[in-house]
């Protein structure tokens, strides 16, 4: 993978995340992967899930962003994403989805 966007229930962000990095054929996107992003008690629990708020986790691949020209890459590529996202009424709604992990 390239990149993992990782999430529980909640698919507001990450799915237009997932489908927008995808379009780009010459990345490989993972849906939850390498890592799943149900994990009781991590930030996205703690601070998103359990109240009810967007999100997603976006994982990029280390070596993709360890120095500035890949780092600034990523940053230019995702930028348009976020931003696009974000423009969504339904990203700024509060509503509780629970999570894969147990109920909240």
């Amino acid at each position: 993978w390239h990149v993992g966007i990782l999430w529980d229930l909640d698919d507001r962000v990450a799915r237009p995340l997932i489908d927008m990095l995808s379009q780009d054929k010459n990345l490989v996107v993972g849906d939850n992967e390498p890592y799943d992003g149900a994990l009781r008690g991590d930030t996205m629990y703690r601070h998103a899930i359990v109240n009810g708020f967007a999100h997603a986790l976006i994982e990029i691949r280390q070596d993709l962003i360890s120095d500035q020209k890949g780092a600034l890459a990523w940053a230019e590529r995702l930028a348009p994403i976020v931003d696009a996202i974000d423009r969504r009424p339904d990203i700024h709604v509060v509503k509780m989805f629970g999570s894969r992990t147990g109920p909240l």
